[in-house]
Order: structure tokens, then C-alpha cells, then sequence
């Protein structure tokens, strides 16, 4: 069985672009599939081929993985339809197989059938919770209310450490972080949270930490391997739930829920909810970032100012210098300044708290 999943990534990662191609021909020619759901039901499809040739760096479908995947995108699902999209799958790997007259047809055809068997399995456990649904529902709809009061009680960034704490007391969780995420390095960086010192070692590359680099609601049952080890030893980590701050296309960061090392399960319609509350969220920093983008409230002086913006577009100091028509001494003596201004300890923790406050887009 090893040896044909192996076959059956490899092929899947070689004939990639002639299935997609198939699938594209399928997809245009159902005419069960409305022409306004067409586009989504490709990037869809296009997202599990992603998925499962990204698996030959294991030689083996993760069977973890594959469920995440499936929780991810269970939403996709539901509205195109799960059975076209299998049917569009089958159908597309059945055709490339078959034109590349591959030997071993009928094992490389019942392995894939067997993996969309799996998906939609994990897809039917995490979707069909019906007792849920009529029984909690209500609750989880009343949590999401009082949330969206808080919301409308505060008023900026400042009150974020108090929104955070109301998240942890309305959900059930023992704790909430808010990760900020910084567009123009593309880092996170963890700002909110109880136990300061441990959550602003919360730092990196979004390639570094693959959770954040996902724009959808995420439940982790067991954090390893997709958290660092490292966080999962500091915070104590089991299960954890990663929730993105998003609004409009935009990314603001990320809140992440767990019950301080204790296991817990989630289903889809509580991430559901919780999804919700990053979007509400991102509502609300957009709007009251909107509100401070033309008010410098720390009294930044024009070369202040510019040296910040050019600090967002990662310019050198020397650099900034000659733009300026400044030494790289004064430019230096600029971003001291700012350090102190906007308490950072590094010219990172400058644009991360400039972008935090609406003094750059």
C-alpha cells in the first residue's frame, strides 16, 4: 500500500497541470454546476491537488492533515456541492491515468477512490452534528451577540487587551492571544495575552509557523507538527483553535483559543461562530484604524513621519539618507526616536506598532 500511495503522489504531482486541465473541461461542461459557482468550484479543486501533491514530502498522505484539510474547506464544500466535486476529481484523475496508459491503472484508481472516500467521511463527522444544531445553536448565536456589544462599548486599539479578556469569559477558554500580523515583512508577532513576557516571544516568518499563514479558521486537536515545539513547551499547548482577523481581504492577525494545556474538541459549527468573531474584529480595527490614519496622537515630526514610511518599505539607513538628503547618523537618531515614541525595541517593533496604530497603511 506504501508503495502505490508513493506512485500515486508522484503521479499526481507530475500530471498536476493535465488534470487541472481536465478538471477545468469537466467543470465548464456540467450543467449541473451554475455558471457563478464555476470559478470557485476550480480554485477548490485546485486546492486539494495542491494539497495532495504537497504530500510527497511525507511519501504518505498525513491522514491529519487531510483532515484539517477537509475541516478548512468544509464550507467550500457544502456550497458546490460535495458530490460534483468528487465526481469532478474522479473523473479528471481517471481521464489523465487512463491517457498516460500508466501500468498499474487499476491500483492508482482504487488508492484515489479510496482517498475520496476518506474525505468525504472526515467531511460528514465534522459536519452533521444535528443534536448541536438545535440544542446549542441558540447558545453560541448569544455568545456571538454579547461579543458584538463589547465591540460597540469600545473604542480603538487601546481597549484591545480588555476585548481579548471578554473573548476568553464569553467562549469558555482559559486563554486568548491576539497575534498581530505585519503585511509588509510578513511576521507575526504575538502582542495581547495573559503572561506578557512568554506571548511577545511569539515572533517570526509566516512561512516559519504554516498556521499562520492560512486565512481560515483552524482547530488543532494535537498542536504538533504544525506548531513549533518550542511555543507548545512555553504555553503548555494541547488542543488550540487559530481564528483569523480579516476584513475586506485584509489580514490584521490572528486569535488563538486553548484551555492552558488541557484537550477539547470542537466542532464546525462552534469554529463557525468563532470565525465570526475574527471577521467582527477585523470590523472593527478597520474602522477605528480608519478613524487615527491622519492623526499622529504621539506629535511625529515630519522627517519622523517620512523615515516611518520608509521604514514600512524596508529601506536601509543609507538608503533614507540619500532619499532624505540626510547622513545616516541623523536618519539613525530619526529611528531612535520613533524606538521611543512608539516603545519599540527594534526598527520591526516600529512598523508592527505603527501599523497597529493607524500611522501607516
Amino acid at each position: 500500500m506504501k508503495e502505490i500511495e508513493f506512485q500515486y503522489l508522484l503521479f499526481s504531482k507530475i500530471n498536476q497541470d493535465e488534470i487541472m486541465n481536465c478538471a477545468a473541461i469537466l467543470i465548464e461542461k456540467n450543467r449541473h454546476i451554475e455558471t457563478n459557482q464555476k470559478q470557485g468550484l476550480y480554485q477548490f479543486v485546485t486546492a486539494f491537488t495542491d494539497f495532495v501533491t504537497s504530500q510527497i514530502k511525507y511519501t504518505k498522505i498525513e491522514e491529519m492533515q487531510l483532515n484539517h484539510w477537509v475541516q478548512m474547506f468544509s464550507n467550500d464544500m457544502s456550497v458546490s456541492d460535495p458530490y460534483i466535486f468528487l465526481e469532478i476529481l474522479h473523473e479528471s484523475f481517471k481521464s489523465v491515468l487512463v491517457e498516460q496508459k500508466q501500468s498499474n491503472q487499476e491500483a492508482l484508481l482504487g488508492f484515489h477512490k479510496e482517498l475520496l472516500h476518506k474525505v468525504t467521511t472526515y467531511y460528514i463527522d465534522w459536519v452533521e452534528h444535528p443534536l448541536e444544531i438545535t440544542e446549542r445553536k441558540p447558545k453560541y448565536l448569544q455568545q456571538l451577540e454579547k461579543f458584538s456589544e463589547v465591540l460597540i462599548q469600545r473604542n480603538g486599539t487601546e481597549d484591545l487587551p480588555y476585548i481579548v479578556a471578554r473573548v476568553e469569559e464569553i467562549f469558555g477558554f482559559k486563554r486568548c492571544v491576539f497575534v498581530s500580523y505585519n503585511p509588509w515583512l510578513k511576521e507575526f508577532s504575538g502582542v495581547i495575552g495573559e503572561e506578557l513576557a512568554k506571548v511577545h516571544l511569539l515572533r517570526g516568518k509566516i512561512e516559519s509557523e504554516p498556521v499562520f499563514a492560512l486565512k481560515r479558521p483552524l482547530f488543532l486537536k494535537k498542536p504538533d507538527p504544525y506548531v513549533q515545539q518550542v511555543a507548545i513547551e512555553m504555553f503548555e499547548l494541547s488542543s488550540i483553535i487559530f481564528i483569523p482577523i480579516t476584513h475586506e481581504h485584509e489580514l490584521y492577525g490572528w486569535l488563538t483559543l486553548d484551555q492552558r494545556g488541557e484537550p477539547f474538541d470542537c466542532t464546525k459549527l462552534q469554529l463557525d461562530i468563532l470565525e465570526k468573531v475574527g471577521d467582527r474584529l477585523g470590523m472593527y480595527l478597520a474602522r477605528k484604524q480608519m478613524g487615527k490614519r491622519y492623526k499622529y496622537p504621539l506629535d511625529l515630526t515630519e522627517k519622523e513621519l517620512a523615515v516611518l514610511h520608509l521604514l514600512t518599505e524596508g529601506y536601509s539607513n543609507k538608503k533614507m539618507a540619500e532619499l532624505m538628503f540626510l547622513s545616516e547618523f541623523t536618519v539613525r537618531d530619526y529611528i531612535q526616536k520613533l524606538m521611543i515614541k512608539l516603545r519599540a525595541k527594534n526598527r520591526t517593533q516600529i512598523i508592527a506598532m505603527a501599523f497597529r496604530m493607524g500611522l501607516v497603511d
